[in-house]
């Protein structure tokens, strides 16, 4: 299911655009009421960003800069600016699309949608093996959604990280077990269940792979 960030100020217009997306099937949507916490919030785990412009504490255009730098998901702009400049200066900071307020609600949610479906048709042909969203502890193969915890998230967390980097044992054992002391034995059970989730077949991995008697490389998803 499309997971969707407002930032918006106003609380009654964040509400209502939130009411208006989940009544058209979104139920994944979240709130910032101010720059400073939709600057916190922003991840590429969301498909679809809706900024105001005037936050009390901050521009709406330079959330789109932030947003533009880590994810290709559509920015759609919802305003009281109306001017012409405004709607192209909507563009050169990212927007896909810009809505003027007072909006028609309908409007919206098939502005909405459409962007949203754009981006999922394309982001459903790019060639990654897999998606880790840090902030919802969430491991995306294939079709399937794994919700990671304990030591296995931070196993991953810490191998993301360092995608296609050689992590040494001792450096695994540092950042997950925090100098805890723990045998070859635990580290490799919980790298095998990473594997068993990320691999097609874990007996002979391609995304989790063993750099002999050194530690492990997790790939960066792309295909070759």
């Amino acid at each position: 299911m499309p997971s969707i960030l407002i930032v918006e100020d106003e609380l009654e217009i964040a509400e209502l655009i939130k009411f208006i997306l989940m009544r058209e099937g979104f139920d994944r949507v979240q709130i910032a009421a101010t720059f400073s916490e939709g600057k916190a919030m922003i991840t590429s785990a969301f498909d679809a960003y809706l900024l105001d412009i005037n936050l009390g504490d901050g521009s709406g255009y330079d959330l789109g800069q932030t947003i533009r730098e880590m994810t290709d998901a559509p920015i759609i702009y919802v305003s009281a600016n109306t001017q012409d400049r405004d709607k192209i200066k909507g563009f050169q900071n990212g927007a896909d699309d810009y809505i003027t307020k007072p909006f028609n609600p309908m409007e919206l949610a098939a502005r909405v949608k459409v962007n949203v479906a754009r981006y999922l048709k394309t982001k459903g042909q790019t060639n990654t093996l897999y998606a880790f969203d840090e902030r919802n502890a969430e491991l995306v193969v294939g079709n399937k959604t794994y919700t990671l915890s304990g030591k296995q998230y931070l196993l991953m967390q810490y191998l993301y990280e360092h995608r296609d980097e050689i992590c040494t044992k001792e450096q695994i054992y540092e950042a997950v077990w925090e100098n805890q002391f723990v045998d070859d034995n635990t580290v490799m059970v919980h790298i095998r269940k990473l594997r068993e989730k990320l691999e097609r077949d874990p007996s002979h991995p391609e995304i989790l792979v063993t750099a002999r008697r050194i530690g492990y490389i997790l790939k960066s998803g792309e295909r070759q």
